[in-house]
């Protein structure tokens, strides 16, 4: 399985990427990312932080990543993909749900 995990640039995403240590995850972050992949995960950029499209430019990302779920880290983010689950699940990505402890304070 394929995962992409937002707030790439955080402690709580690396941590995330033992969990899933038998998938191929690709952690994400907006602005400027780290260029170098490695054996267990590459960066991707989700470019500007944009509140008005989250939920469609995650989307975007997911396509074009080819991602079978999205593991959303940011409390703005989650609310939107909240909203925005069967839209995800029509392109058959799952929206997983981060422990409380997971999210990241902003």
């Amino acid at each position: 399985m394929k995962i992409l995990i937002t707030g790439g640039k955080s402690i709580q995403a690396l941590k995330l990427v033992k969990t899933f240590e038998n998938d191929v995850v690709v952690l994400a972050d907006y602005g400027e990312m780290p260029s170098f992949p490695t054996v267990n995960y590459n960066f991707i950029s989700l470019g500007e932080r944009n509140d008005d499209v989250i939920a469609h430019n995650l989307l975007n990302h997911c396509l074009n990543e080819g991602v079978d779920a999205i593991l959303p880290l940011q409390h703005f983010e989650l609310n939107e993909l909240n909203k925005s689950t069967v839209l995800f699940e029509e392109f058959n990505i799952a929206v997983l749900q981060p422990k409380e402890h997971q999210l990241i304070k902003s």
